[in-house]
């Protein structure tokens, strides 16, 4: 499971170098191969282990294709999606449309969402941190986030 928030930065070729303590899990998990495709929703990129988003290709692949929010699914996610693989210093690189897609430019927060990441701009992560908080306090809250216990 992939935890916790990270302060990154890309360098001018647009790579950016995985955090020390994920880069032993994902050789593990999948000898270093990953995906990298836009969030279908927010102004951030996605990044899956190979195999997890293999499993997430084909729950995608399966929903009836004429189906409009299927289509606007398989065009943004999968439609997006490119392989990577980190490099011997455990860098990926991000494809100049994915980077101007999420706005990243030189510093970026990378953020574990259990089986991948999210890669935001810096700047827009603040932003969306904070719209969330704003929209939350104005939707009720799920009857499973309610009767979930931390």
């Amino acid at each position: 499971m992939f935890r916790g928030v990270h302060n990154l930065s890309v360098d001018t070729k647009g790579r950016v170098k995985m955090p020390t303590r994920h880069q032993t899990q994902i050789d593990e998990i999948c000898s270093g191969k990953m995906v990298l495709s836009i969030h279908p929703e927010d102004e951030c990129l996605l990044l899956y282990p190979l195999k997890d988003w293999q499993i997430l290709e084909e729950k995608i692949s399966a929903l009836p294709s004429l189906n409009i929010h299927t289509k606007r699914l398989k065009r943004k996610l999968i439609g997006h999606a490119t392989d990577c693989e980190l490099d011997k210093a455990a860098r990926i690189l991000i494809p100049s449309t994915l980077k101007h897609y999420a706005h990243i430019d030189k510093k970026i927060i990378m953020s574990g969402q259990g089986h991948n990441f999210e890669l935001w701009d810096e700047n827009t992560w603040h932003k969306q941190f904070d719209n969330l908080d704003t929209l939350s306090k104005q939707t009720q809250i799920p009857i499973e986030i309610a009767q979930l216990s931390l």
